[in-house]
């Protein structure tokens, strides 16, 4: 049996993404976003928690703020948890694999504030520990990052 796990949502962010690191120092920034869901007479809202990884989620972080509109790609994942006290937890998040920045239009090329893609990092920044609010958050950055991304393939064309 054939398995998909793919989402694509439109929406505003709710709260001021927040850029953390790993113990590895991989940066990774968390959000969410509300979705307006329209039926036929009545509106309803659904939040969902996203997670943005690398280079992506530091985009996401510098550039972005609550209220603004955003299309995020990715997979949905489950994960569990126990809890101090012993109870058990379960959540499904969003692990965004694209992140579109939109004008209020929703139209991506209308945007003018960030003209190049949002999935491609200038590698002479991104491999020295970060830019913008990464930079700040994170005192020291890999020696060999940099070659690492200059080696990287270019992900944008993959067709899904």
């Amino acid at each position: 049996m054939v398995s998909f796990n793919r989402v694509v949502l439109v929406g505003n962010l709710t709260r001021d993404p927040e850029l953390r690191f790993t113990q590895e120092g991989v940066p990774v920034a968390s959000f969410s976003i509300a979705v307006n869901r329209v039926r036929s007479k009545s509106e309803a809202v659904d939040f969902f928690n996203v997670s943005a990884w690398r280079e992506l989620g530091e985009r996401v972080a510098n550039y972005k703020k609550k209220g603004d509109l955003i299309l995020v790609e990715g997979r949905l994942q489950y994960r569990t948890w126990q809890t101090p006290d012993g109870t058990k937890r379960s959540t499904v998040d969003v692990v965004a694999d694209n992140v579109q920045f939109l004008n209020r239009s929703g139209d991506p090329q209308a945007h003018t504030e960030h003209p190049a893609s949002v999935n491609k990092a200038p590698a002479r920044t991104a491999g020295m520990g970060g830019w913008g609010l990464a930079a700040k958050q994170q005192a020291a950055g890999s020696e060999n990052g940099l070659e690492e991304l200059e080696k990287e393939e270019d992900f944008e064309n993959i067709p899904l």
